[in-house]
């Protein structure tokens, strides 16, 4: 288990995000009942079964996919750009695993960046497309990557975060990732 006593910085614990996680299921964690949920204008979090169906991308407006699960092994999801090469999806990939050890916060910057330049910031205001945000199951990397753009480039607070989010689509972080996105959001003075 990850560790639960506070960050240097913040008073934001891993125990904190996890009661507003499972709040509404009293104390335990729910599998998303759909396959895919806007969880903030203009950003698709979802499953890997979604991720393939580029029908179901196009559809819904996709302009951009980022792959949180991205490599050849079992517990990655086997998509690249050249995946999407009929769609036109702008792709970026990053090989991280679902374990409380994997340190996903070395990719934060990178997904923000990605997610960022496909729907645009709130600093620049513009407004560019949409993005499909996935994993294996949409729960615990893809959100871990998405909460960390929320923090840096939408200017929120992490609770705040984890809420709107939560409060879209069931999710899941592991304590690991958890951990690193209180250090993340102290870091950048938005624990």
């Amino acid at each position: 288990m990850a560790d639960e006593s506070v960050s240097r910085d913040t008073k934001t614990t891993v125990k904190d995000l996890n009661q507003i996680i499972t709040e509404p299921a009293h104390g335990f964690f729910m599998l998303p009942s759909d396959p895919y949920n806007e969880v903030f204008d203009g950003i698709f979090v979802g499953d890997a079964e979604t991720a393939m169906d580029e029908g179901k991308l196009q559809k819904i407006g996709i302009t951009h996919v980022l792959n949180a699960a991205f490599g050849t092994k079992f517990y990655h999801v086997k998509t690249g750009p050249d995946y999407y090469c009929e769609s036109g999806f702008i792709f970026h990939g990053i090989p991280a695993m679902d374990m409380f050890t994997f340190k996903l916060i070395k990719y934060f910057d990178e997904a923000c960046d990605f997610i960022g330049k496909a729907i645009g910031t709130k600093k620049t205001g513009k407004k560019n497309g949409k993005i499909f945000v996935h994993c294996r199951e949409g729960v615990s990397r893809s959100v871990s990557l998405v909460l960390a753009y929320l923090v840096r480039d939408q200017d929120m607070e992490l609770k705040d975060a984890v809420r709107l989010v939560r409060s879209k689509r069931e999710i899941s972080p592991n304590e690991g990732f958890l951990q690193q996105l209180i250090e993340y959001s102290a870091k950048l003075g938005k624990a």
